[in-house]
């Protein structure tokens, strides 16, 4: 921009505005009014025009400047300036303030140096980095290569410049990123030959995608593989440590244990680590399988409670149960009660956190007392005149409308606003997506603590993976994954192991089949589990109840739900 400018008034000669354009290099000046406010411009070529054909001087302007002209402000990048420029065909603009002053004049011819200054200095960079680079537009087009990426592809560079990624290096799979907006880093793949890490990161102006930039690296990879070892044996030490500290409290994971770095997970995150320092109760809301029970354990784990944390599942425990299952019961309290009584799990989790989840599944009696306990911090176990006065934290979860239940009249509103104290809502992975290629990583690690042995996931599978919704959220992610990693033939899940999903309408569908398949195998092994306790106890219920760590009430209740009492 030139400050080195004139502005004129609708008032002067040709004569004077003539004068003007002598005294200076611009080839436009401001027209402003008696506020100093800009009211149009002339042009050096329309003054020549005038003084050809007009016989006079001495006559002004005001017919003759261009009204509401292409102007721009100070704080517009070189970039918007340019296409603006470009777009409506003029050579010079002026510069104005807030108060529409005129603060400079700029043209294309400046525009032009600048912006060659700029892309001259990009391209050395380009040229002197290790790794193989590309910058694209926003349509997947090549705009910029370095020597790397053409030595990598065996290409000459006027070979890829201006032609599409889509159409010539599809494994890269850049357009994917340019639509989602989400940015991939060190993703393995083979590449011509080479093992190789792919790093594509979306550049945005103004909330909108207007180019990415792409590197593979594929040199020097065997030093980078020692680092990351002695790094993964270090987080193999950390996790021992911290799961010995965990063990301690009952849990097996903390606030720090769930991936993502989106707004979106690290506002929750922060309002977890915010509930962790009070004892007031807190209210986690989120789709089934986005974590509740994950972040119950960090919220406990971070907290003050020396405890355990003691999880229930309000909606699998049989109804008749309820009661003692959260209160306990003395010795003789009805018949087939456990000699010496039962602790409940309020009990249990004096002094730590109970976890009550699929609140929303409770019954309504149920409901009752557990307001009564929530209010008073005390309960007496069934057939008992002791009272027991409660220091446990309340952490309750729902995957349900609980307001929509409230006024169905299905779960107490004076509960409910006991509860809604402290209330975290989960986000769904569609909301976080930014989040993917985190999770995906954690999975991993998980997968290889449990015994897999998974190097990563390839390139082209997390992309794959990226274009599916998850309406399971990270619980059909997990699925997802460990399948892959049953089915997978080399050291990687690459896109092939990874099933292909079906259209929108039959995400719900996929869904439903994933959590029927995780609530078929808790049966399954919950199921295996009664009977393998029932023989070793050679049929005697009393032993089998005390090897599961149940009830014997319960038992009975189970043994009856998967009818096992006719195969004993």
């Amino acid at each position: 921009m030139t400050t080195n400018f004139v502005c004129c008034t609708k008032g002067q000669t040709l004569k004077e505005v003539h004068s003007m354009f002598t005294k200076t290099h611009s080839h436009l000046i401001p027209v402003v009014d008696e506020s100093n406010k800009l009211i149009g411009i002339i042009t050096k070529n329309k003054i020549f025009q005038l003084l050809v054909t007009i016989p006079s001087f001495d006559i002004t302007i005001d017919q003759y400047y261009t009204s509401s002209p292409i102007y721009i402000h100070p704080n517009d990048s070189v970039e918007e300036t340019r296409r603006l420029l470009l777009k409506h065909n003029v050579g010079h603009a002026p510069v104005l303030n807030n108060e529409m002053e005129p603060v400079g004049v700029v043209s294309t011819k400046q525009l032009l140096s600048s912006y060659s200054i700029v892309y001259s200095q990009l391209s050395s960079v380009l040229e002197i980095a290790y790794d193989a680079i590309i910058l694209v537009n926003n349509k997947a087009e090549i705009t910029m290569v370095n020597k790397g990426f053409t030595d990598l592809f065996g290409l000459n560079s006027k070979d890829v410049l201006h032609k599409c990624t889509t159409d010539l290096f599809p494994e890269l799979d850049i357009e994917n990123v340019i639509r989602s907006g989400i940015s991939l880093h060190n993703s393995p793949q083979i590449i011509e030959g080479y093992q190789s890490l792919i790093s594509i990161l979306p550049i945005k102006e103004n909330g909108e995608i207007i180019s990415a930039i792409c590197k593979v690296t594929y040199r020097g990879l065997t030093q980078l593989h020692e680092a990351l070892s002695k790094v993964k044996k270090l987080e193999k030490q950390i996790s021992y440590y911290q799961n010995e500290i965990n063990e301690m409290k009952g849990t097996k994971y903390t606030i720090f244990d769930i991936a993502g770095e989106s707004s979106a997970i690290q506002k929750v995150k922060h309002e977890a680590n915010l509930a962790s320092k009070s004892m007031s109760t807190v209210l986690i809301i989120g789709e089934s399988g986005t974590g509740k029970e994950l972040f119950a354990q960090g919220i406990h784990a971070a907290s003050g409670q020396t405890g355990s944390f003691v999880q229930v599942n309000c909606a699998a425990i049989p109804p008749e149960l309820l009661e003692s299952e959260f209160f306990g019961y003395a010795d003789g309290a009805f018949t087939g009660a456990k000699k010496g009584g039962m602790k409940g799990k309020f009990e249990l989790a004096q002094n730590g956190t109970i976890f009550l989840d699929e609140i929303g599944d409770m019954s309504l009696p149920l409901q009752t007392k557990i307001l009564r306990v929530l209010q008073e911090k005390e309960f007496q176990p069934i057939g008992s005149s002791k009272t027991i006065h409660l220091n446990t934290k309340i952490i309750a979860a729902t995957n349900q409308n609980i307001e929509q239940l409230v006024a169905d009249g299905k779960f107490r509103e004076d509960l409910y606003y006991r509860l809604n104290i402290m209330r975290l809502n989960i986000p769904p992975i569609r909301e976080r997506m930014e989040d993917l290629p985190e999770i995906i990583h954690t999975i991993i690690r998980r997968l290889n603590q449990g015994g897999f042995y998974i190097k990563g996931v390839t390139h082209s599978a997390v992309t794959k993976l990226m274009k599916h919704s998850w309406p399971g959220n990270v619980r059909e992610l997990h699925n997802v994954l460990e399948r892959a990693a049953n089915f997978k033939t080399g050291n990687y899940i690459d896109a092939d192991e990874i099933p292909t999903f079906d259209s929108l309408p039959q995400e719900k569908f996929v869904s439903q089949q994933v959590l029927s398949t995780y609530k078929d195998r808790m049966v399954s092994t919950e199921k295996d589990m009664i009977l393998s306790a029932l023989k070793e106890a050679k049929g005697n219920k009393t032993k089998a109840s005390e090897i599961l760590g149940i009830s014997r009430p319960w038992l009975y209740a189970k043994m009856k739900k998967y009818q096992l009492t006719e195969t004993l």
